[in-house]
């Protein structure tokens, strides 16, 4: 049985975080029952702590979670494996990319449930270059809509400050909630509210926890931000992942891009849309750094490609970014993106 999450959290409701609304919500969820042999204190800093990061209901633990296996079919007849599509209109280079790959139809079918992974850790606007652009998710949103998904969930786990304020101020949330989708955000500090899963292929990240919304799922599309990276040199469709864990740190205490590859084999993306309207080329992730307009759009199912044609954007190749070699070596995808079918549009 699947465990049905909340569509929106406390604090993605709008509800004021000040410590009585905090302790109302304590109340209301009845986590004071829950630990009855704590001390009326220690149950409040505790649980304070717990939802700053967006107070859910907790997830049953499950020792094993099979792995996804990516439900896109083979393009239509004439239509593209990979569409690059560039112009200043973000929104609609965005739909032109996903209908040269034969439309949104091809990944969402009538009733779906789409959990659509964003980048919204940061405080920042879209001229900062470190979250994905708002106008790129709502047009992925309204398309899933339009293909018949009954839901479309965008959402993170997010880096600065409470998911609200984040969801806010980069103008995600608004984008999401204007084009029909649901918003769900947790805190830096979450590490409570996922499903413990094995990844029976990982080579080094042999577990994790991971978000309910994405095992649920019927379609999960990924929409980064490409952009530099201090530990994993970019940030792209694969790397995007870490923010479906509660645990990020654990992927950064092995290797990191081969966890990054290893996770990428227990949640495989139906779907990459890369939005590269503008990219941060240095002192990434967070920023800020030095940006440049490169006014483009990735999509492909095959997310190993299109993580190899975005490095190009930034003058690299994938052996320039471990991750994405690793990625093609489990086969998550093809690495030589000129093998694919591309549609420039």
């Amino acid at each position: 049985m699947k465990w049905e999450p909340e569509s929106e959290s406390f604090f993605m409701k709008g509800n004021d975080p000040t410590p009585e609304a905090l302790l109302r919500e304590v109340e209301r969820r009845d986590f004071v029952k829950k630990a009855g042999r704590i001390t009326g204190g220690l149950v409040l800093s505790v649980y304070l702590g717990s939802l700053a990061s967006c107070a859910r209901k907790v997830a049953p633990v499950v020792k094993r979670v099979t792995p996804r296996t990516s439900g896109a079919v083979p393009p239509p007849a004439g239509q593209a494996d990979l569409a690059v599509a560039t112009g200043p209109n973000t929104g609609e280079i965005t739909r032109k990319a996903m209908d040269a790959l034969g439309g949104t139809s091809r990944f969402v079918k009538q009733g779906n449930v789409v959990v659509v992974k964003a980048n919204a850790s940061f405080l920042d606007p879209p001229s900062a270059g470190n979250s994905t652009n708002p106008e790129v998710i709502g047009q992925v949103v309204r398309m899933c809509r339009e293909a018949g998904a009954s839901r479309v969930i965008v959402m993170d786990h997010c880096l600065r400050g409470l998911p609200d304020a984040c969801f806010a101020a980069n103008g995600i949330g608004d984008a999401v909630k204007r084009n029909g989708g649901e918003v769900v955000g947790y805190g830096a500090g979450d590490n409570g509210h996922g499903v413990d899963a094995e990844i029976p292929a990982g080579v080094v990240l042999k577990n994790t926890n991971i978000y309910p919304e994405v095992i649920n799922a019927d379609v999960v599309i990924t929409v980064p931000k490409a952009k530099h990276h201090s530990s994993a040199g970019l940030s792209l469709g694969m790397k995007n992942f870490i923010g479906v864990t509660t645990r990020m740190s654990n992927i950064h205490n092995v290797d990191l891009h081969q966890a990054i590859a290893d996770l990428n084999t227990l949640v495989r993306a139906d779907l990459s849309v890369i939005d590269a309207s503008i990219i941060l080329l240095d002192n990434g992730p967070g920023g800020p750094g030095p940006t440049r307009t490169a006014n483009t759009v990735i999509a492909s199912p095959d997310i190993v490609a299109a993580d190899s044609y975005a490095c190009t954007l930034f003058g690299l190749t994938a052996e320039d970014v471990p991750y994405v070699v690793y990625g093609n070596r489990a086969g998550l995808g093809e690495v030589d993106f000129n093998k694919l079918k591309i549609a420039r549009v």
